[in-house]
């Protein structure tokens, strides 16, 4: 790390590019979470939707669970390899041998057996990316205290974020899965080379910062009462900032939870795509992500944060729904609101739709990750501790409970939906199940987004706050 006179301290371009590469990993994770785990062991492997958004919800339980205390542990650790980097080593290969494992063939087993071993690699998978994840972000605000340069950490980590989750999703419709989302082949192509992906993120991340320990914070030496522990936790999370944000993320975690695989349902049945067909999809997303994760910190130098995150998070709740509103309208209205299935006119509307919410989406949370980071200084001014790892894990906690809530509300929509009633036709699929599925989306879509943009209006901490904080910590340098 370096420090630039009269600034703030600042990490080296080198390090933020190394730092960033680990979000790849998070970005295969999420795209099998997000994306494909429901839709391959309900459609593919024939468990009911409710049983698969059961152990996805449990498993996030127990993930919450392990989040805070991975967090407080790594916070207090002191050893030769800092407070940081042992837990991330110790993680690497259980993450990737996990994600490779929950998409193979299990062959002919019960679906009790089934439930149970999807649940079982859940919770390893899980609890391993907590071990890296949990570390690693915690990491970032000891690299740099510069308010615009948590910006450009915050926008390159998105950026590679969705340069892992995208690439990876753009290869498995184009490559692995071709002409049905129902390929078992395809998805255990995808469990090879996503989990290889996911070992080189890590390891790259791990190594590549392993050079920094010796000017990363060393917390004094502290033994752990459960009576001073939760008095200090209760000081460090009474920070205003931090509970509006925490509010707003609970809120935001219980809309990704109910979007759990919801695209791939829309694609295969209210879009009646191919998966080749939109395999370009991913990559045009991933592009304007990319894009506008690294510009837009730039756009944003001299203006606040908060102002920023939510104009973006408007112009999202506006457009973000609206092809699908569209769609479910043209029966009622007796109109064609928006072009057919199968032609190039709707085959360009919906990417240009997909790529630009995906880069309003992520450019706004490229803000407020960094607006969190702002909160650690704001906190240790007032109890003298750098907490990073409670603060965001106490967060996350509660976060990936409501997320769990939404994980088995999204299940339950595709069992009122229809899709496992016996005796369903594709017709019926492809009509009023479908209707019913995208009418509980938008309708939650509108809602729960709205209330979260309130919350992120009520955070308080803005750059001359900043500032003052770096200040009185010593995190400038003075001289001329």
């Amino acid at each position: 790390m370096q420090q630039e006179q009269g600034f703030a301290q600042r990490a080296r371009a080198g390090t933020i590019w190394v730092y960033s590469f680990g979000r790849i990993a998070t970005g295969i994770k999420n795209n099998l979470l997000g994306t494909w785990l429901l839709i391959y062991y309900n459609q593919v492997l024939g468990l009911d939707a409710l049983l698969v958004s059961a152990a996805i919800a449990i498993a996030l339980v127990i993930d919450a669970i392990s989040d805070p205390l991975v967090g407080v542990l790594s916070d207090r650790t002191r050893t030769r390899w800092g407070r940081r980097h042992p837990f991330m080593y110790v993680a690497i290969i259980p993450f990737a041998l996990c994600y490779y494992l929950l998409l193979q063939d299990p062959g002919e087993i019960s679906d009790n057996a089934l439930f149970w071993r999807l649940l079982g690699l859940m919770v390893c998978l899980r609890i391993a990316m907590t071990f890296y994840e949990v570390p690693r972000v915690a990491l970032a605000p000891e690299l740099t205290k510069d308010y615009d340069q948590r910006n450009q950490i915050s926008g390159l980590g998105m950026a590679f974020g969705w340069l892992g989750g995208a690439g990876i999703s753009a290869i498995h419709m184009y490559f692995f899965l071709g002409d049905s989302f129902f390929s078992t082949t395809g998805y255990q192509l995808l469990a090879f080379w996503g989990g290889l992906g996911i070992f080189i993120s890590l390891a790259v991340t791990a190594i590549g910062t392993h050079n920094l320990i010796p000017d990363l914070y060393v917390p004094p030496a502290r033994t752990f009462d459960l009576r001073i522990f939760l008095r200090e936790a209760k000081q460090t999370l009474s920070n205003k900032s931090w509970i509006v944000l925490f509010l707003a993320g609970c809120i935001y975690s219980l809309l990704v939870g109910v979007d759990t695989g919801a695209s791939t349902y829309f694609n295969a049945y209210l879009w009646q795509w191919q998966p080749n067909e939109i395999a370009s999809f991913p990559l045009g997303q991933a592009s304007a992500v990319i894009f506008f994760a690294l510009v837009g910190p730039l756009l944003a130098i001299g203006r606040s944060k908060k102002n920023v995150a939510v104009g973006i998070f408007v112009c999202t709740i506006i457009i973000g729904p609206l092809p699908i509103i569209l769609r479910l309208l043209e029966p009622v209205l007796g109109v064609a609101l928006i072009p057919a299935n199968g032609t190039d006119a709707l085959w360009w509307i919906l990417l240009i739709h997909a790529s630009s919410t995906a880069a309003l989406g992520s450019l706004g949370f490229i803000f407020v990750a960094s607006m969190a980071m702002e909160i650690v200084e704001d906190v240790e001014r007032v109890t003298g501790r750098r907490e990073e790892g409670l603060l965001g894990t106490v967060d996350s906690f509660v976060q990936k409970l409501v997320g769990a809530g939404g994980v088995f509300i999204a299940g339950a929509i595709v069992a009122w939906s229809g899709f496992d009633e016996p005796g369903v036709t594709q017709e019926m699929l492809t009509g009023e199940v479908i209707n019913r599925f995208a009418s509980a989306h938008v309708v939650l879509s509108l809602l729960l987004p709205i209330g979260s943009t309130l919350l992120v209006l009520m955070y308080d901490i803005d750059r001359k706050t900043h500032q003052d904080n770096v200040q009185q910590l010593g995190y400038v340098d003075e001289s001329d």
